[in-house]
């Protein structure tokens, strides 16, 4: 029995509570999960897993077990990693979890490109607007938008890049509510609000150097920015929303901006890892091309009409 080979599967079962999940990532039959992790609990001398019919339970030494898998595993990635590094060659699993639209919108067109470049590297890609555990998910980097600041001393966090917020509306609202003339105006309007962004329901506006925050309020709510973004096309308020998301509608003219002499407020993207004694070779490259690709794709069109 290959003992990291059992230890990788078992630690997968764990992980998705299910054999067959296991089997079908890992690319073997069930009966292959299930038979190296018998070798596995015969090897230990213990039950690590409790099996019935309908759901999968880790005993108490199977935590524990499980646990020291996890950094055996990834200390003997990271060694390999370091192989990888001494000779230059991007190789293995990159894994990546992303804020959910952001993932969907720009890391999903980037993502090829880059598979293209480093045919070594296979990209395993999760998205999420929840916070991650880097160490305890597995995960090799996140892709967070946040603000300037990201406040976990535990992790390495890189900004590659920034992104433009716009206050927005279609012209059709403006036109049966009024275009308001400055912050405070908002208070008087139906402001949709994208529940996981850093600056939600304060929104702020900057012209020459003179910032002005205020607290808007509005009769909608959510946690994807995607799903704002079709009630602002719908005429049903004003959404303050990142350039990526409303671009192609401002483009169209669907969309216009509020405020258009006014500096937006800018998100900072971050490549967040673990602080490690270096930075494998599929973390960096990828880190390094995905910087390029987001200049490279900046929507700076969206810019014409500030002072």
């Amino acid at each position: 029995m290959d003992v990291l080979s059992a230890m990788s599967v078992y630690v997968r079962v764990v992980d998705l509570k299910s054999f067959s999940l296991a089997a079908s990532e890992l690319g073997i039959s069930s009966s292959s999960v299930s038979k190296q992790v018998s070798q596995l609990e015969q090897h230990v001398g213990a039950r690590l897993l409790q099996r019935t019919t309908r759901r999968l339970f880790v005993t108490e030494v199977g935590a524990a077990y499980y646990e020291k898998c996890q950094s055996i595993l990834s200390e003997v990635e990271e060694a390999e990693n370091l192989v990888s590094q001494l000779q230059g060659n991007p190789r293995g699993t990159l894994r990546i979890t992303c804020n959910m639209t952001f993932g969907q919108m720009q890391l999903s067109k980037a993502i090829p490109e880059f598979m293209s470049l480093h045919p070594d590297v296979q990209v395993d890609i999760t998205l999420d607007d929840r916070p991650p555990d880097l160490i305890r998910d597995g995960f090799d980097m996140a892709l967070r938008i946040a603000d300037p600041q990201l406040p976990d001393s535990s992790m390495i966090a890189r900004e590659i890049s920034k992104i433009p917020m716009y206050i927005c509306a279609t012209p059709e609202y403006l036109k049966t509510h009024g275009h308001p003339q400055t912050a405070e105006d908002l208070k008087k309007h139906n402001c949709l609000i994208f529940v996981h962004a850093a600056n939600a329901n304060q929104w702020s506006l900057e012209r020459k150097g003179k910032r002005c925050t205020v607290q808007v309020s509005g009769d909608l709510k959510a946690n994807n920015s995607l799903v704002v973004r079709e009630s602002v096309l719908q005429h049903r308020g004003i959404a303050n929303l990142a350039d990526f998301v409303i671009a192609r509608f401002v483009e169209s003219g669907d969309l216009v901006r509020v405020f258009p002499s006014y500096e937006p407020e800018r998100l900072s993207i971050f490549a967040v890892y673990p602080d490690r004694k270096f930075i494998s070779p599929k973390v960096s490259s990828f880190i390094e091309f995905f910087k390029v690709w987001l200049d490279k794709h900046s929507n700076a069109d969206l810019w014409s009409g500030v002072d």
